[in-house]
């Protein structure tokens, strides 16, 4: 550990005293060290047409009964980037966010049941040090799919996207990150990060998660590819240790007037289940799970910065490996979902959007013996979305 702290000692002091080299050279008299505000807030009212029989998920309105109704502000962002010369800004935002709402002992609300805001992100970025590319420091950004996924899809105050709904990866993280491109046309780039995996929250473990990205645009950058994988360690189990590889995909196709995106991950849990096999009952034994999904979505203007319309739908199965031959006691779910989205959005002012929108999450169990509404059932959600945003 100490050769590593020390390497971490010299990696900052190289990239403190280059930064401060390249700043000399390159700042101009013109330049004057400036900041910028920024922020933005959505919620909703909306009322549950539909619930699931059995309460199962736990996404927003999982869990919820049938007329469920409430106005809500699912997120607000208060941001401040500073810039402190051409190679060196910073960013911070706090934020609100709500999320399960069926969930008694929520952690997006303080004891007495106000709204909680917590930091986001808190970074600093050196441009410079690397040829055609960044290194952050602090909570920022990861590249699962905040920095290009998430921008095509659009709608992040519709939904989250697929690998971030599903809680497959964190949209934030603490650790240090090499963001850059190659080549002077910078078609193709490159994502680096080493983060402790436990989003903004306190790192409670000595394991880090390593995270990868590699993309590129095609077609006069019309088309994107980008290719995701992400390792860390768990130790889900007492004493059992685990690891989980993710694997994800994305293409996203922009025109003038329309966008199309296709996401699709896979997630191998090594020691994620423990259960008891049917032919030998008496015996406990630990199992790997595979978690995969793909999501399609499309937009596209109906009427040019007034009024557009958005569709998506996911399929989810949070472990491909499940067997009902099996009787499991931990890290197991007997259910696919498709999730699925549709509405418009209007322009009612340039920063302030009004969406109209259905919600609607679908089980199907695996069990065999499951029938009825067990087999299947859905929870249906009708929403009236606002979206507001300033300064961007």
């Amino acid at each position: 550990m100490r050769k590593y702290f020390s390497l971490l000692i010299l990696f900052c002091l190289i990239i403190s005293t280059h930064a401060n080299g390249q700043d000399t050279l390159s700042q101009k008299d013109e330049f004057k060290p400036s900041g910028k505000i920024s922020g933005y807030f959505f919620g909703d009212y909306a009322y549950k047409l539909s619930a699931d029989e059995l309460q199962r998920g736990n996404l927003q309105y999982s869990g919820l009964p049938l007329d469920y109704n409430s106005f809500n502000i699912r997120r607000i962002y208060l941001g401040y980037d500073y810039q402190f010369s051409p190679k060196i800004s910073s960013q911070l935002t706090l934020a609100h966010e709500s999320g399960f709402e069926a969930n008694a002992s929520n952690t997006d609300a303080l004891t007495d049941n106000n709204r909680a805001v917590y930091i986001k992100y808190a970074s600093v970025r050196v441009g410079g040090v690397i040829p055609r590319a960044d290194i952050v420091f602090g909570q920022q950004a990861t590249p699962t799919f905040g920095l290009l996924s998430d921008s095509y899809w659009g709608y992040r105050s519709i939904e989250k996207s697929l690998t971030d709904m599903r809680g497959i990866s964190s949209s934030t993280d603490l650790g240090v990150g090499i963001f850059g491109k190659v080549g002077k046309s910078e078609r193709v780039g490159y994502d680096l990060m080493v983060g402790n995996n436990n989003g903004a929250k306190l790192e409670n473990n000595q394991f880090k998660k390593f995270y990868a990205s590699l993309y590129g645009y095609l077609l006069d950058k019309r088309l994107v590819l980008q290719f995701n994988y992400e390792y860390n360690r768990t130790e889900s189990l007492p004493g059992l240790r685990g690891h989980e590889n993710l694997y994800k995909a994305f293409a996203g196709y922009k025109t003038d007037k329309a966008t199309i995106g296709v996401e699709a991950f896979r997630q191998l849990q090594t020691n994620h289940t423990r259960y008891t096999p049917k032919l030998a009952p008496s015996d406990t034994l630990y199992g790997n799970a595979k978690r995969s999904g793909i999501s399609i979505f499309y937009h596209r203007a109906i009427v040019t910065d007034k009024l557009d319309l958005f569709a998506r739908v996911d399929f989810y199965d949070p472990d491909t490996r499940y067997t009902s031959t099996n009787t499991y006691m931990k890290g197991y779910s007997a259910n696919k979902e498709i999730f699925s989205t549709v509405g418009l959005d209007f322009t009612a002012f340039k920063g302030i959007h009004i969406m109209p929108n259905l919600w609607y999450d679908h089980y199907h169990s695996k069990l065999p013996a499951a029938s009825g509404r067990m087999r299947n059932d859905a929870d249906l959600v009708g929403r009236i979305t606002v979206y507001c945003l300033f300064n961007h």
